[in-house]
């Protein structure tokens, strides 16, 4: 059976490429040709929110506390724009998922919280 740390640390580990797959698939899908055609604004001033999460999961696979940290942060900058911006929704559905994948690289790496 494996150890509680190492469960979470792959848990995060798979979620991460998961929501990270769903975003570029968006990005790509939508954000891209908008973009193009001069209509995406709104979605690069939204970009640099979104690059400490993506930072975030990247240094996590090396190091797990801190990349768990600069996630946690970035979903909160995340749910902080689109709080400012009055969708509650949004807010939740881009902070959450990376909220809770950093929650999960810091409980791998700090056996102690299991």
């Amino acid at each position: 059976m494996m150890p509680h740390h190492a469960i979470l640390n792959w848990t995060g580990r798979i979620s991460g490429i998961l929501v990270t797959a769903f975003f570029a698939a968006f990005f790509i899908g939508e954000g891209l040709p908008d973009i193009l055609n001069g209509k995406g604004n709104d979605l690069l001033r939204f970009l640099p929110f979104c690059i400490p999460a993506l930072a975030g999961f990247i240094l996590a696979w090396f190091f797990p506390m801190r990349g768990g940290w600069v996630m946690i942060g970035g979903a909160l900058l995340m749910a902080v724009y689109f709080f400012l911006k009055d969708d509650s929704i949004m807010a939740m559905v881009y902070g959450l998922p990376p909220l809770m994948i950093g929650l999960c690289f810091i409980a791998a790496d700090n056996k102690e919280l299991i």
